[in-house]
């Protein structure tokens, strides 16, 4: 009789143990792609420098002068520092995907139980912005009420605001599936399906299609 009960412990242990491994992995990985997704928003903020044509139709030589001009204004733009909003909670699948968005997600893998998965999710889970990697020293802040209620959404004091899905790990954890948000402003945001797949130990995107704009 006490060697069954001893036993029963043991197994809820070594049930609990593993429970902790998997949510440690899942945590940790979750946060590896967060870091990787914000390092390459960081990257396609600032447009590189371009010399848009002369707004009467004329014809302007540009200088070597306008050159270094351009190039100057977009190296500030590149090392400034931006202040990168999260919405704190992370959102839940929708219940029910458009046939249009459907399409997109198969576009993007052929992973029928990852799919599955990812329109299932139901996790609700707070992001911790001081485990996202930050290799630029952005100021990481949370979206709050205070921000919903000044005029324009509080974008004067932020640069962009995200929002993520949950993210939808394979077995493995070697693929991923995630939705983002990317808001600018009030009215200038897209919402983005993003396909990554870990090979040698790192997250790289490999598919990434528009699922709406507003």
């Amino acid at each position: 009789m006490k060697v069954n009960y001893f036993l029963i412990i043991a197994l809820l242990l070594f049930s609990c143990k593993e429970k902790q491994q998997a949510s440690t992995i899942e945590e940790e990985n979750t946060y590896q792609v967060i870091g990787l997704l914000l390092s390459d928003l960081r990257g396609s903020m600032v447009l590189p420098p371009g010399f848009p044509p002369p707004p009467d139709g004329s014809v302007y030589n540009f200088t070597t002068k306008d050159s270094l001009r351009s190039y100057k204004y977009f190296y500030k733009q590149t090392v400034r520092k931006k202040t990168i909003a999260f919405w704190p909670q992370i959102s839940v699948s929708k219940e029910k995907y458009k046939e249009k968005e459907l399409q997109i997600i198969n576009e993007c893998t052929n992973d029928n139980q990852l799919i599955t998965s990812f329109l299932k999710s139901g996790n609700n889970i707070k992001i911790d912005i001081n485990k996202v990697a930050n290799s630029k020293k952005d100021s990481l802040i949370y979206y709050t009420e205070k921000h919903k209620e000044m005029l324009g959404g509080g974008f004067d004091e932020i640069d962009v605001l995200l929002s993520f899905s949950d993210i939808t790990f394979n077995k493995g954890y070697t693929k991923a599936l995630i939705s983002v948000g990317v808001i600018f402003e009030k009215l200038d945001g897209i919402s983005t399906l993003i396909y990554l797949e870990k090979k040698h130990y790192h997250w790289e995107i490999k598919c990434e299609k528009v699922l709406s704009i507003s």
